[in-house]
């Protein structure tokens, strides 16, 4: 029996200055003030504020990103998940994983 792959989420990072983060991957985990939401192909239509802390990023190819910054919004709506970031902005590839 064939295993069926994850649907792809578009996951978009943009700082006041650029976008710097454009691509497909399985899901994020974002750090919220109620605790930790993961997001995935086809979440529910959602806004919330992102705090300080670490974003898991999720690739395709079972890599993982770590994001951290100060403090954000995401928002998710037709497969495409938005974070808005600000502050100490750094992307950086868990080489633990």
């Amino acid at each position: 029996m064939e295993v069926e792959s994850r649907k792809p989420l578009q996951l978009r990072v943009i700082t006041p200055d650029k976008t710097i983060f454009d691509h497909q991957v399985d899901h994020v985990v974002l750090p919220t003030s109620d605790g930790e939401i993961g997001i995935y192909a086809h979440h529910a239509p959602l806004i919330t504020k992102v705090t300080k802390g670490t974003v898991r990023i999720h690739l395709m190819d079972s890599r993982l990103l770590n994001l951290s910054f100060d403090y954000g919004l995401a928002r998710t709506r037709d497969n495409l998940l938005t974070i808005l970031i600000h502050g100490n902005v750094r992307l950086a590839e868990d080489k633990d994983n």
